[in-house]
């Protein structure tokens, strides 16, 4: 695994350096008019004009005209070079055939809105060639909402992709219910090297001008073949981002990636992804015929949030990783997520120490993993893997094991100060491990024992819901109700799973649900 994921990385960086962008572009001021309070208006239903900030592409417009309903222009292009802070541009329903560079800039109180018209399908379309189908470079204060892009084949293809110019980072961008599918970095399932397809990329080249302030919200990305990279990838000098609620599945490798120290930034001390949250995204299948596909992954990121995230049917579930020498991944935080029926671990730590990669400060709060380890040749991983990590606290967790003659727990000889409490394991079949450190231990007791960690944890059925059909809310006769460690205290923004509120009894639960009483909210 550690030397297809070191090939692979390097392999998607060089490209991203190759893909820096050198538009230079324009900005605009808004214009409004205001009303007499003394003669209002009558209250009627406005229609869409150019005077109120809408304008309008159709693809039998024309860019000759005033960019009206009546008299649209004819390409997204046209749009994103013209209007002004405030304005929305209204994409009617059709095929486009662009590579869109957006040239303008919104303000605080005045984003720009590029949307589909009228809640129709409005595809931009690589024709099935090699296209880098939206960019924004060095902008700001924009929305792109309820657009398709797709049908691309080849290397070097991206559905839309931030990034900065020379002098200006891209910040206040929102990128919310689009729709990404059929970006094919080939024909086939088996990747050569240097083929590349992703959804949505944000890479930060500037060394001291950070991409900031990006939210990938409510987006849907499926069916793609992304070869050596990510279906959602944020890279480099990224400081303040939210990728939130999205889809991704079927996706040819990983899910979700924020990754650092490639060298995208010219600044080490900058070149990281950092101060971000992966929160309620939804993702599946997203396996790499090439090794290393993770449903979530931080490779070199710092200060990142993973939480509420239901990942299942990948390669691999949530990773922690470092592939760049003499770097690390640093605190950051996994809670309340849900992993099952992943080939690898659910979730894991992988810092390779002796190649100075490592993984230090992490918390790994109020998961629940099921049935994990699903390939033969992965069996070993379990539903957690600790390796080459400093300083990680795992504690509140649930981890269910299905699998005869496999690890629940694995922990390779270069985890140091590791703190390990208040989890709850089990295994459904009677063979089963705890893997510490080179001695694989046949009961809880034994490990216990012997490694004199997990002394607060505890070993029983949990009791969920419903396995059947992957609720694993906890039932009422739960041993892991009020069974946490009583000293944790939530944050103030931390909920479950499914947003109810963390800590209900005199402890909180373990897994990633508490168990509320629905009549009341109390139980």
């Amino acid at each position: 695994m550690k030397t297809n994921y070191i090939r692979i990385r390097k392999q998607i960086f060089k490209t991203l350096m190759c893909l820096g962008m050198m538009y230079a572009l324009t900005s605009c001021e808004s214009s409004s008019a205001g009303e007499d309070p003394a003669n209002p208006p009558v209250p009627t239903p406005p229609s869409p004009s150019v005077e109120e900030g809408n304008y309008f592409v159709s693809t039998t417009g024309n860019d000759e005209n005033p960019g009206t309903l009546a008299s649209p222009w004819r390409t997204i292009q046209k749009a994103v070079t013209t209007v002004e802070p405030g304005c929305v541009v209204n994409i009617m329903e059709g095929t486009y055939y662009e590579e869109v560079n957006v040239k303008v800039s919104g303000t605080p109180d005045k984003y720009i809105v590029i949307k589909n018209y009228d809640d129709k399908e409005v595809v931009i379309s690589g024709n099935n060639t090699a296209k880098q189908l939206m960019l924004l470079n060095g902008v700001s204060y924009l929305k792109i909402k309820g657009l398709v892009f797709a049908d691309c084949l080849g290397s070097y293809t991206v559905g839309l992709k931030i990034s900065n110019t020379s002098d200006e980072a891209s910040h206040h961008i929102e990128v919310e219910s689009n729709i990404f599918r059929n970006l094919y970095a080939t024909s086939t399932t088996t990747y050569p090297e240097n083929v590349y397809a992703g959804a949505i990329t944000v890479a930060g080249y500037h060394a001291s001008k950070s991409i900031h302030n990006i939210t990938i919200k409510g987006n849907t990305i499926k069916d793609c073949r992304t070869g050596w990279t990510e279906a959602i990838g944020i890279t480099g000098n990224v400081d303040g981002f939210l990728v939130n609620n999205n889809i991704v599945t079927n996706t040819g490798n990983i899910g979700i990636n924020a990754s650092g120290h490639w060298g995208i930034s010219s600044n080490p001390n900058t070149d990281y992804p950092r101060n971000g949250v992966i929160s309620e995204n939804r993702v599946s299948y997203c396996k790499s015929p090439i090794e290393g596909g993770a449903g979530i992954y931080l490779d070199g990121s710092s200060n990142i949030l993973v939480e509420k995230n239901i990942l299942h049917n990948n390669l691999y579930g949530i990773t922690v990783g470092c592939e760049v020498i003499n770097n690390s991944a640093s605190n950051n935080i996994i809670r309340n997520n849900v992993c099952y029926h992943n080939e690898g671990f659910g979730i894991g730590l992988a810092g390779w120490s002796p190649q100075g990669r490592v993984i230090k400060d992490c918390q790994i709060i109020n998961n629940t993993t099921y049935g994990n380890a699903t390939a033969t040749d992965k069996k070993y991983l379990g539903e957690i893997a600790i390796i080459s990590s400093s300083n990680t606290i795992v504690k509140n967790n649930i981890f269910y094991s299905t699998n005869s003659n496999s690890n629940i727990l694995y922990v390779n000889d270069k985890a140091d100060n590791l703190k390990l409490s208040f989890n709850n394991y089990y295994c459904s079949t009677l063979n089963f491990n705890f893997f510490w450190k080179g001695v694989s231990y046949q009961s809880f007791d034994q490990y216990k024992k012997a490694k004199d960690n997990d002394l607060t944890s505890s070993f029983g059925d949990p009791l969920f819901s419903d396995i059947e059909s992957f609720n694993f809310q906890l039932e009422t006769a739960s041993p892991c109700i009020d069974t946490g460690d009583s000293s944790y205290i939530p944050s103030e923004n931390e909920f479950d799973l499914i947003n109810n509120t963390r800590k209900v009894g005199t402890c909180i639960d373990k897994g990633a649900h508490e168990k509320l009483d629905y009549q009341d909210g109390k139980r």
